[in-house]
C-alpha cells in the first residue's frame, strides 16, 4: 500500500517569522511524531516549502498578501524548529517541493515521483489552513482520482479558528476526509 503524509509549509516564516502567529510553535512536535510514525509505518512524507524570490511584492500574491516571507536560502524559508532536520537527512522516503505560491503545478509530478506513481492515500497537515492546506488539498484531489485524501485537522494551524473551520467544512462537503 503506497501512502503519503504532506506537511504543508511548517517554516519559520509561519510560525515566529514574518507570518508568525500565536499558537504555531504548539504544531512542532505533533507533526515531528507524525512525520515520524509516517515513516516507521512506510510512508512517504513530501514537505511543501512556500519559497519566494526577492521580487516578492510584485507577484500576484505578494499584491494580495503585501509581506515579504520564506525568500528562498532566507531563515524565515527553512522548516520550523525539529522539522528542518528534515531538510538536511537523506532518506529516499522524504522529498520537497518548493512552490512559489500557495501550491504548485510541480506537486503531483513530485508525489508520482516519491511514490512511484498515483497514492492509495494521501494525508494533509500544516498551515495555513485556510490558504495552502486547501489549496494543496485541491490540486491533490484533481491530479489523483483514486486516491482517499484526508486532512488532519489538529494538525493544521491558522491565525483564524473561525476560517479554518469554515476551511474544515468546506473540505468535508467535497468529499476530503476531516479528521
Amino acid at each position: 500500500m503506497n501512502r503519503l503524509l504532506v506537511v504543508v509549509d511548517y517554516q519559520k516564516d509561519f510560525v515566529d517569522g514574518a507570518l508568525g502567529y500565536a499558537g504555531a510553535e504548539r504544531l512542532e512536535q505533533p507533526l515531528l511524531e507524525a512525520v515520524q510514525r509516517a515513516l516507521a509505518a512506510g510512508w512517504k512524507v513530501l514537505f511543501t516549502r512556500d519559497t519566494h524570490a526577492d521580487d516578492y511584492l510584485n507577484t500576484r500574491e505578494g499584491r494580495f498578501l503585501p509581506v515579504p516571507h520564506c525568500i528562498a536560502g532566507s531563515e524565515g524559508w527553512h522548516l520550523y524548529g525539529s522539522l528542518a532536520q528534515f531538510e538536511t537527512m537523506d532518506n529516499e522516503n522524504v522529498a520537497f517541493v518548493d512552490k512559489p505560491t500557495f501550491s504548485s503545478m510541480d506537486l503531483p509530478g513530485a508525489v508520482e515521483a516519491l511514490c512511484g506513481g498515483e497514492p492509495e492515500e494521501i494525508a494533509l497537515c500544516g498551515v495555513v489552513t485556510n490558504i495552502c492546506v486547501v489549496s494543496n488539498a485541491v490540486v491533490l484531489h484533481s491530479a489523483f482520482l483514486s486516491s482517499t485524501i484526508t486532512v488532519l485537522k489538529d494538525l493544521c494551524g491558522t491565525s483564524d479558528a473561525a476560517l479554518g473551520q469554515k476551511t474544515f467544512d468546506l473540505l468535508a462537503g467535497m468529499g476530503y476526509n476531516v479528521i
